[in-house]
């Protein structure tokens, strides 16, 4: 019997993307043995059923308003997938609803908030035996894939009791969905999230601390450089990136403990002087007024990327751990073709392999449900991961 899956938000950027690529991947109504079975899901009725006529795929049009209706829509499903943003308004309602109908949760959120709430939920899906996956989408699943290879990688080799720093670098991406733009104003804060082990303790614990925006600011090589110039060095600076928190808990699992986790995003100088200022307004930018203001800016902004902006839309990822030292023993780089369609494989795969596994649930990062990269590479077309490669500037070599 196939798994079937519910795709919340589908009538939105990245959920129309998601249920194509399901429709190309597994099929639709016109065939008769699939896979896995998409269903779409949105409150806007008349949008879903363009959709659905177009992708010929069952749907149902229902509101987050009342959860016993929220929970009667999602019974019968394996999982349910949630790409309507903004996901400070949809993903605890949806996730409880989920645990409720006694299925699986699996999201694209980029929000630290979002992902802090959803993980006090943990307890209660492990109990259900219910799994709950929060950010399975672009950088938090990359980001993550990549730490928990270095870190087995690092195990291997016997360097994982000499850990200091890890830091997750994004390169400024191309073109912004609207979405997008909501999630980086919603991060914006007066300081940022950063992952610090317990002083003088052995153990993997991470706690979380927090910075002062414009404290931390480094310079990554993300590659692609020009060739006369040498290297692609280009300054970021830390942020409110759900890599930290991802990071974290893939740290813990793994045992290793470490220094210390940052998130960055690169920023040339003007954009830099704009974070910085909108940090210090933090406050000032809770006031409706000003929510409104910056709403309807972004609103005017396009949709997203279409076809022809995605093919140019590549993307890359730069891990990088130190060791106790401060010498680098991991220096990674993920490159990417389009962010956004990368990110609709991705969901996909991390809701399959919940479906599929036969793990005692809780709360997973996509690392606990795709495993390592090399294996996921290695599925070829079939990989979520098609079209990615490692650049790999730093192995991991003992200490003489």
């Amino acid at each position: 019997m196939a798994n079937r899956f519910l795709l919340y938000g589908a009538t939105g950027y990245s959920g129309r993307l998601i249920a194509a690529e399901a429709a190309r991947r597994w099929g639709n109504r016109t065939k008769t043995h699939r896979p896995c079975e998409l269903v779409l899901a949105s409150r806007d009725r008349r949008a879903l059923a363009e959709l659905a006529e177009d992708l010929q795929l069952d749907y149902r049009a229902f509101s987050l308003d009342h959860r016993e209706s929220v929970v009667r829509a999602l019974n019968g499903f394996d999982v349910l997938i949630n790409a309507a943003g903004p996901f400070d308004q949809t993903a605890e309602r949806l996730a409880k609803s989920a645990l409720d109908a006694g299925c699986h949760y699996v999201d694209i959120n980029g929000e630290v908030d979002v992902y802090k709430r959803l993980d006090d939920l943990h307890y209660f899906a492990q109990s259900r035996g219910l799994a709950l996956v929060c950010g399975a989408g672009h950088t938090a699943t990359l980001s993550d894939l990549m730490l928990d290879t270095a870190l087995h990688d690092l195990q291997g080799n016997g360097l994982a009791d000499e850990l200091g720093i890890a830091r997750i670098a994004v390169a400024r991406m191309k073109y912004l969905s609207r979405g997008s733009a909501r999630t980086m104003m919603r991060m914006v804060r007066e300081q940022v999230t950063v992952a610090r082990g317990v002083p003088d303790s052995k153990s993997p614990r991470l706690v979380l601390s927090h910075a002062p925006v414009g404290k931390l600011e480094r310079s990554f090589d993300f590659g692609g450089g020009e060739p006369k110039h040498g290297s692609g060095l280009r300054i970021a600076s830390a942020a409110n990136l759900i890599d930290t928190l991802t990071a974290r808990h893939t740290a813990e699992r793994r045992k290793v403990r470490l220094e210390r986790i940052e998130s960055y995003i690169e920023m040339p100088t003007t954009m830099r002087l704009a974070y910085h200022a909108a940090a210090v307004g933090a406050v000032g930018y809770q006031l409706p007024i000003l929510r409104e203001l910056t709403r309807w800016q972004i609103d005017m902004l396009p949709e997203g990327p279409d076809a022809k902006e995605r093919a140019d839309n590549s993307h890359r990822v730069v891990l990088q751990i130190e060791d106790r030292y401060r010498q680098l023993v991991v220096d990674w780089c993920i490159v990417t073709g389009d962010p956004y369609e990368l990110t609709a494989r991705l969901a996909l795969a991390v809701a399959r392999k919940v479906a599929e596994a036969e793990s005692p649930g809780g709360w997973l990062t996509p690392a606990d449900v795709l495993g390592l990269w090399q294996p996921l590479i290695d599925q070829g077309l079939d990989s979520p991961l098609m079209g990615c490669r490692t650049e790999r500037r730093s192995k991991a070599v003992a200490h003489t």
